[in-house]
């Protein structure tokens, strides 16, 4: 009480001012970064998908609106109400909301189709129940009768059909923006808020779950392939390109044991069987797989019975690159990996496409740091030191790092978004 009456009276006399003191700590308590973002703005919610489009547009979906910004400053640019939206190179794809929700007819269905530049509509839909969105394409799902669907993929500018597939009824169960799709899972999850900004490119096989079995489609040729049942409770099914994945886990007497059997997704063919695959996929004592299996780039991240890391062709079952024991993949795309030594501070960048890898950066970090890998960089957080260290594909030099608490929310190919609660900051990654 003293102290308090104390500087209220050194204010009030004008000794001490402590309001310019008070501001400056609060600026600094609550900006993203040190450095800090070249700009930031402030949103009416945490950000939900957020990326950084050529033609020099910032776009963010958050609580019920999408918004462009310009990635030079900052400034606003157009604004739109939407129940969801996903930025994709030179579109923007969103389920718009109607002056008037209450007399909306059919609220869970439909999309549109932005330009980024002036949020202007360039063709839309208004019968589709589902919709994945891909860097060059859209493949959305409309059910117009009990007994069948139809999936069509068009294109980004014109919304013309590039083929039609027809499904099952039991489709119509299938609903929103990007559903889920039986394939393999980014090691670097802690990335994937990050990533939802960035359109993936269409797999060569899109295997959706009906019914509580797979139907397979070929979306290189634009056919139905056939329907595919895991063949026990044991047994979890997947998709790696364009090879279909038995994953089996039991419980043994010093925990899971795994086994992955690959076959080709057209004829059914059996093409390699492995024992002793661990991809991640169980959870609990009952070894029950929860999870997809982990890999990208047509790779997948295996930890071998003796405790080896392995990228593995998923086409062969060749093992592209083996690690030492109790090192970890936290990143890779099947080109690169990053890779986290047992001591769990010790982090390298392998290149992985030649044969046996090669070291091409190493650093030192906190413990267990993580790491995501995007087209043009490799991005390593250390949670212990609070930094974040942004380095560029080519030649992988650090080009940014910063001190931050706030998380990757968004990037594009010459920067980076972080967020924290309501606010959003750009950095422009140089060289």
């Amino acid at each position: 009480m003293t102290t308090a009456l104390s500087l209220m009276i050194l204010s009030a006399t004008h000794v001490w001012d402590p309001r310019p003191d008070i501001a400056a700590w609060l600026a600094k308590l609550t900006r993203l970064s040190d450095p800090e973002p070249a700009w930031t703005v402030r949103l009416g919610g945490a950000p939900e998908v957020a990326a950084v489009l050529e033609g020099d547009r910032v776009i963010v979906a958050s609580r019920g609106f999408v918004d462009a910004y310009r990635a030079r400053d900052g400034s606003p640019v157009w604004h739109w109400p939407v129940h969801w939206a996903f930025p994709a190179d030179d579109v923007v794809v969103a389920r718009q909301k109607p002056d008037n929700p209450d007399a909306d007819p059919s609220p869970d269905r439909g999309y549109a189709v932005l330009d980024p530049v002036s949020g202007a509509v360039k063709w839309s839909d208004h019968d589709s129940i589902a919709v994945w969105i891909y860097s060059t394409t859209i493949v959305d799902l409309v059910c117009r009768d009990a007994d069948g669907c139809l999936l069509r993929p068009r294109a980004h500018q014109s919304g013309s059909f590039l083929w039609q597939v027809s499904l099952p009824g039991g489709a119509r169960t299938i609903r929103g923006a990007n559903p889920h799709l039986a394939g393999l899972r980014d090691p670097a999850g802690w990335f994937d808020a990050a990533a939802r900004g960035a359109a993936p490119k269409m797999p060569a096989v899109m295997a959706l779950t009906i019914d509580g079995r797979i139907h397979v489609v070929d979306t290189f040729r634009g056919v139905y392939v056939r329907e595919v049942a895991a063949p026990d409770r044991e047994t979890r099914v997947a998709f790696a390109g364009d090879r279909l994945l038995f994953v089996t886990a039991r419980r043994g007497d010093a925990g899971c044991t795994f086994s992955v059997e690959a076959f080709d997704f057209a004829s059914g063919r059996s093409l390699w069987k492995e024992s002793g695959f661990d991809l991640d996929t169980a959870r609990g004592a009952g070894c029950e797989q929860r999870e997809d299996p982990r890999g990208a780039g047509g790779r997948l991240v295996v930890t071998g019975s003796d405790a080896r890391p392995m990228l593995v062709e998923a086409d062969t079952a060749t093992k592209a690159w083996t690690g030492a024991p109790g090192s970890k993949v936290l990143a890779t795309d099947g080109l690169l990996a990053v890779v986290l030594a047992a001591d769990r501070v010790h982090v390298s960048v392998i290149d992985v496409a030649v044969p046996g890898g090669k070291d091409l950066w190493t650093g030192t970090t906190g413990l267990d740091p993580d790491a995501a890998i995007t087209g043009s960089f490799v991005i390593i957080r250390d949670s212990d030191a609070r930094t974040l260290r942004v380095l560029r594909r080519g030649g992988l030099g650090v080009k940014l790092e910063l001190s931050t608490r706030a998380d990757v929310v968004g990037f594009g190919a010459n920067s980076i978004l972080l967020g924290s609660a309501r606010s959003i900051g750009y950095h422009a990654v140089n060289g």
